[in-house]
């Protein structure tokens, strides 16, 4: 059991401290002069010293009483910077978040209830496209989660959310999983091309050290939730980010097929803000959100 004195003590003496003055305090803390000086005599009876000397119309602290009083002061910041997280503000309430299509459909708004139903929630505003937005032009725009590159730009902060595991998919009836994925198992046109993926079919073939067979490409899709559609339909094999995938997966409309080397790993999205926002706390709670959602998955 932490040995603290009575708070309201605690919180007393410090405004008075810092104030200089019983009447600032009393003021500050919404209290009378003389319920701020009875909680400070409280104080150093508890303490067994004297914290101020008392004047017939001021107050000055002893050595002791402005030791303590700066130990408090650092203190009491730190509580306070503590709980500003999950103490609402104008400033948290509200985020802009602008992302990249298919991680808002597939993997961001299907756990956005789980923010909004902590307490004091953020407000999400989402917008999504796959052109990146100009972040220091864009000031409606808090947040930026992009696809395949960082933003790369002067006064902007970019933060890769993790490793992906990039792997062929298909569905059940498509490919049997339980044969490793070899190029001549497959009929012409099997393998779904994901147009901006930074990760292609050739990457996967020179990752495997075999030889690419052209007539292997199928349907094409800019987008990824496209692309994993189509192959959960039984349509070819996505060489997508299981992360994007992990409904499928879970649902088993999808089955990860396997190579002779361990699965491509690669940062595919990034968080993007502007440095001038590092520190605020709408910026870091969705960050610390985020990463936890990550790190759960």
């Amino acid at each position: 059991m932490r040995k603290i004195p009575n708070f309201a003590a605690i919180k007393a003496f410090e405004a008075a401290a810092r104030l200089e003055s019983f009447v600032a305090a009393a003021d500050e803390l919404h209290l009378s002069a003389s319920a701020v000086s009875h909680q400070v005599r409280k104080l150093e009876a508890t303490l067994g010293m004297e914290l101020f000397k008392r004047q017939p119309r001021s107050v000055e602290l002893t050595i002791q009483g402005r030791a303590l009083a700066q130990r408090l002061t650092v203190a009491l910041d730190g509580l306070e910077s503590a709980l500003s997280m999950w103490m609402p503000s104008a400033e948290q309430l509200h985020l802009a978040v602008h992302c990249s299509p298919s991680f808002a459909s597939k993997w961001l708004s299907p756990r956005l209830a789980r923010l909004v139903s902590e307490p004091n929630p953020l407000h999400i505003r989402l917008t999504s496209s796959a052109t990146p937005p100009e972040l220091t032009r864009h000031e409606e725009i808090d947040i930026a989660i992009t696809y395949g590159a960082p933003i790369q730009r002067v006064g902007v902060i970019a933060e890769p959310l993790g490793l992906e595991t990039i792997a062929p998919m298909s569905s059940k009836q498509f490919f049997d999983a339980s044969q490793t994925l070899e190029p001549h198992l497959l009929k012409p046109g099997s393998l779904i091309d994901s147009q901006l993926s930074p990760v292609r079919w050739s990457d996967w073939f020179r990752h495997e050290g075999i030889a690419e067979r052209a007539d292997l490409g199928g349907l094409s899709f800019d987008r990824a939730a496209l692309v994993l559609s189509a192959a959960a339909d039984g349509l070819g094999i996505a060489l997508e980010s299981t992360r994007l995938a992990e409904t499928e997966l879970r649902q088993g409309s999808l089955v990860v097929l396997n190579g002779h080397q361990p699965p491509l790993q690669r940062e595919m999205h990034f968080l993007c803000y502007r440095g001038s926002m590092k520190g605020s706390r709408k910026i870091e709670r969705f960050k610390e959100w985020i990463m936890n959602q990550i790190h759960e998955a």
